[in-house]
């Protein structure tokens, strides 16, 4: 059973509706491209969920803003920060359960005046915001500290079904955050073993997609493995 360790706040990024405002009213925007001084996304929640444990109905345009960025503020602090991720295969010889934390090393604080929406748009039922976050120096030599090292990144899936409501979209991150690190260590470890232990980042933001029920995310992740723990004679 794998277990979730985000801790999120409530919270109403009213600078991002004002934006959203001046930048609607302002038409068009020029062309953004990615430069080491800033990170850009683009990030989408459903305005007719069909499992919300929060609203009944069509989200507000505020509501929807608010989740986009929630989102924003989760991806873009693990391309820039990371997770500490602790993972415990499922061992049904030794009746161990799955476990699995990812604890983000450090957020975007709420309310954080660099993190900026560009544009907004609506489609196929989706409210999709474009972000733009303007890092400063300590967090541009933390992308370069990762981007400069010799690790490799790697891919996963994930998927978690919508009943979780739409913070189950970040669980399906975690699903694919497990399944990289797991097949990243595939070739590297024959036995089983009791725990694992890894710093990593979003080497971009993850895809997600609704489908069959679930939330469906790939993501791709660069992996600094701290520690295995193997088991004892059994």
């Amino acid at each position: 059973m794998a277990l979730r360790r985000y801790q999120f706040s409530h919270f109403v990024f009213f600078f991002g509706i004002i934006s959203l405002f001046l930048l609607t009213a302002a038409g068009p925007l020029p062309a953004y491209s990615d430069d080491t001084d800033m990170l850009t996304g683009e990030f989408w929640t459903e305005l007719d969920p069909v499992v919300d444990f929060d609203h009944s109905g069509v989200l507000s345009q505020e509501t929807a803003v608010r989740r986009t960025l929630e989102e924003a503020r989760i991806v873009l602090s693990g391309m820039i920060y990371g997770f500490d991720v602790r993972y415990v295969p499922l061992d049904l010889a030794r009746e161990v359960e799955e476990e699995m934390e990812v604890l983000p090393r450090a957020l975007i604080p709420p309310g954080d005046v660099n993190l900026r929406v560009l544009n907004v748009r609506i489609r196929e039922n989706k409210y999709f915001v474009q972000i733009r976050y303007n890092l400063q120096p300590h967090q541009i030599q933390r992308l370069k500290a990762w981007s400069s090292n010799t690790l490799e990144s790697i891919g996963g899936r994930g998927t978690v079904s919508l009943q979780g409501g739409y913070k189950a979209k970040f669980e399906s991150f975690d699903q694919g955050i497990k399944n990289a690190l797991r097949e990243y260590l595939r070739p590297m470890i024959k036995n089983k073993p009791r725990q694992i232990s890894a710093r990593v980042v979003f080497a971009e933001p993850p895809y997600a997609t609704i489908d069959a029920g679930g939330y469906h995310s790939s993501v791709r992740i660069k992996i600094d493995l701290r520690e295995v723990q193997p088991y004892s004679a059994y």
